[in-house]
């Protein structure tokens, strides 16, 4: 009886570190938020539009952003003022992933209806998305430009939709 008290007591300790270690190999890789942006721009390639990268003052003054949640962060948009692309990551301060997403989901918002939107960019706007992954962020309003003749709303909508998809999955991929 001891034997098996002794065996028991084995295998239940095997058991405990078997299942400690298996929640040591799912730590969660943190990139730098530059690692993110080189794999959105790689998911486009020729048909990547954002070519300057901003600055904090051009996050905050141009487009609004508060970066009080924010550590570090990789954003650009095209020079061309026509296109609407924005490809903003962000990796929030510890505890401030929540503001973080937040003030990118308020300037999704302020973009989306923003009547000033050329009609040709509409669908692409309106397929702008935020995305979260613990303390990282993004807006991503991105893609190739829709370049069928004369699709209707629907279908401009559903392309723009899959090309933002592009970013979502890269961004994804990162963790």
């Amino acid at each position: 009886m001891k034997n098996r008290t002794f065996i028991s007591m084995v295998l239940f300790g095997f058991s405990l570190l078997f299942l400690a270690g298996c929640g040591k190999g799912k730590e969660e890789k943190q990139p730098e938020v530059g690692e993110i942006l080189k794999a959105v721009q790689e998911a486009y390639g020729e048909n990547y539009l954002p070519d300057m990268d901003l600055d904090e003052a051009a996050l905050s003054q141009m487009l609004g952003m508060d970066l009080d949640s924010v550590e570090s962060f990789a954003a650009q948009m095209p020079m061309i003022g026509a296109h609407p692309d924005r490809v903003i990551i962000a990796k929030a301060k510890e505890g401030r992933g929540d503001d973080l997403e937040a003030e990118l989901t308020k300037m999704r918002t302020a973009l989306v209806e923003d009547t000033m939107i050329y009609p040709m960019n509409m669908a692409k706007t309106q397929a702008c998305q935020v995305v979260r992954h613990g303390d990282y962020a993004a807006l991503f309003l991105v893609g190739a430009l829709d370049e069928r003749p004369d699709p209707t709303e629907e279908e401009a909508l559903d392309f723009a939709k899959e090309e933002t998809q592009k970013a979502v999955d890269a961004f994804e991929a990162c963790f």
